[in-house]
């Protein structure tokens, strides 16, 4: 064999072994799941003073993969209330076994404008409580939406 055939022999298995090194085993990325799994909500009005306070109690399992940053929790409240708040509390954030989170808290909106049928209707219209609003630690804002028996989960862009 000849010098020049034996460098390119030397060469050629020096880049198949780069080669190989490069192709890896692709990674399974296990999918972010979330499903609010209970809320319960209720009205104590206020008449004197024209608001209504609404308690809500959401509890939320996500998947193993997920680390939410529970300084960015928030309910997802009802449009109709939310453009009406005057307060909003929430008396606590629980990180529970099995990557289930607790929210509870209070909300205090204007009612003055809206009669007790009012509220009814809109609250018979559009759930009060519709889910929970979070960032993930690595950064990625997303937004649970109870819709009916499923929760879909929605990426929001910044």
């Amino acid at each position: 064999m000849s010098t020049v055939n034996c460098k390119g022999f030397i060469i050629s298995v020096v880049m198949a072994i780069l080669l190989g090194g490069c192709i890896s085993e692709p990674q399974t990325v296990e999918p972010l799941e979330v499903k609010i799994t209970d809320t319960a909500f209720s009205f104590e009005g206020n008449e004197e003073n024209g608001h209504q306070l609404m308690t809500y109690d959401i509890t939320m399992s996500h998947s193993e993969g997920m680390t939410i940053n529970v300084d960015s929790v928030e309910p997802l409240i009802a449009g109709w209330i939310e453009e009406r708040i005057v307060e909003h509390d929430i008396l606590e954030l629980e990180t529970l076994k099995d990557n289930l989170l607790r929210i509870k808290g209070t909300v205090l909106f204007d009612s003055s404008e809206l009669s007790k049928k009012e509220m009814q209707e809109l609250a018979s219209q559009d759930e009060s409580v519709q889910g929970i609003l979070f960032r993930t630690v690595a950064g990625a804002s997303y937004q649970a939406v109870k819709i009916g028996s499923k929760t879909e989960l929605i990426e929001i862009g910044d």
